[in-house]
């Protein structure tokens, strides 16, 4: 995590430290990993606050002005908007930035076995906890259950940008404390435009709750699949958005794209003496 020790220098958070670590920082890991895979250089003590911002930090703060732009454009002009910006600016560059340039393995995008059984054992009884509101706002609005909370199940992207992507990069550089903040005016940001503004200021509410949680264990899990889709259900049946059947589909397929791109990003070879080294910045 790039926060400054002791001695005046940083600690990269790539994944093994070593040439031969694999993109999910689980394969040919240097001595000194945990169990899971996670190299201890990988995922260092948090810090509240700090300040080591790379040149990753301007990526990820493109991407976000570049993903406001294209959801604005998604849901006001064309829906082909959207779908461009969660593949490209919510996938790729992400991808491309921690797997290849970074090489920090999927760790760096949240996707990890740390604190594997907190993780989800803090998503299950918060998902469980609110799927009782998740019925009654549905039943209230005469919306189908299944195909509402299915549409917001395929939802990766969101949470992977925002917490996988965002708020690694912003807690690695900054610290915890303005990493939750940066987060939750990034997600009100990211709606500005597209909903009411009461509505983009809620969502960013629930973003700093959302972030909270993820800071505790920096794994996806703690949010996805078994809460954030209850709880996105929730808020988008509050902002007046009602998914069927179709965006089941269209979700599907744009979250299979996900998987593909951050399969191929992960499995194509580098070269050794790019940007793509270890620990570049």
């Amino acid at each position: 995590m790039g926060t400054p020790t002791g001695d005046g220098n940083h600690h990269d958070d790539r994944v093994g430290g070593a040439a031969d670590a694999t993109a999910d920082g689980t394969a040919g890991a240097a001595p000194g990993t945990r169990a899971d895979g996670t190299a201890r250089a990988g995922l260092p003590r948090q810090r509240l606050l700090t300040w080591d911002p790379g040149t990753d930090i301007l990526i990820a703060l493109l991407t976000l002005l570049g993903f406001w732009a294209c959801y604005w454009a998604g849901t006001t002009l064309h829906p082909a908007f959207l779908y461009a910006g969660i593949l490209v600016l919510g996938t790729l560059v992400p991808a491309w930035t921690v797997l290849r340039r970074r090489r920090e393995g999927l760790v760096g995008l949240g996707l990890t076995q740390h604190h594997l059984r907190r993780a989800l054992l803090i998503s299950a009884v918060l998902g469980a906890g609110s799927a009782y509101q998740l019925v009654t706002i549905a039943h209230e609005q005469g919306v189908g259950l299944l195909p509402h909370l299915l549409a917001n199940l395929v939802v990766l992207w969101e949470p992977l940008f925002v917490f996988g992507w965002l708020y690694l990069r912003w807690e690695r550089a900054f610290g915890v404390l303005p990493a939750i903040v940066l987060v939750g005016a990034g997600f009100a940001l990211q709606h500005v435009g597209s909903v009411p503004l009461g509505a983009a200021t809620s969502f960013g509410i629930f973003a700093l709750v959302f972030a909270v949680l993820f800071a505790l264990v920096r794994n996806l899990l703690v949010l996805w699949p078994l809460f954030y889709p209850v709880a996105s259900g929730i808020g988008t049946l509050q902002a007046g958005f009602q998914m069927g059947w179709d965006d089941v589909l269209i979700g599907a397929a744009a979250m299979l794209a996900q998987v593909l791109i951050l399969v191929a990003v992960a499995r194509s070879p580098s070269r050794a003496g790019q940007a793509g080294a270890p620990g570049a910045r």
